[in-house]
């Protein structure tokens, strides 16, 4: 969400994108991050009203463009790890699919969510991006 809308901690989010890119590394998420995402886009325009349904609109073309340049993993191929995790964890479902995505590769996972990153962190390398308020 954060390298597709301006947000809180967008910049931080797609400076540690662009660092990882230019040192070689792939950028992977897994599938469910499309449908997260677009829910997330639609709760800015319906909910918090912070972003108009043109807005929205470039940020789905965004979102699709960044989709096809990322290595996207399978819900169902993580899906036995996930579950564990879940349960073990007492995390969603949705963040253990995260979580197991990033075990599965050998890959850092990189959230700005503070309890997801708590959790992974003693499973998965893991980083938290800092997300600092924006000023009134």
């Amino acid at each position: 969400m954060k390298l597709v809308v301006g947000e809180p901690g967008s910049g931080e989010a797609r400076t540690r994108a662009g660092d990882l890119l230019r040192g070689g590394e792939e950028l992977c998420t897994v599938d469910l991050a499309l449908a997260e995402t677009l829910n997330a886009i639609w709760k800015h325009v319906r909910i918090h009203h912070d972003l108009t349904p043109g807005d929205a609109r470039s940020a789905v073309k965004d979102l699709v463009l960044l989709c096809g340049s990322l290595k996207v993993l399978s819900t169902s191929d993580l899906s036995q790890d996930a579950v564990e995790l879940a349960l073990e964890e007492n995390l969603s479902a949705y963040d253990s699919l995260y979580i197991a995505g990033a075990k599965t590769i050998g890959a850092t996972l990189w959230t700005a969510d503070g309890k997801l990153y708590e959790v992974a962190r003693r499973i998965v390398p893991s980083g938290l991006l800092v997300v600092r308020p924006r000023k009134a």
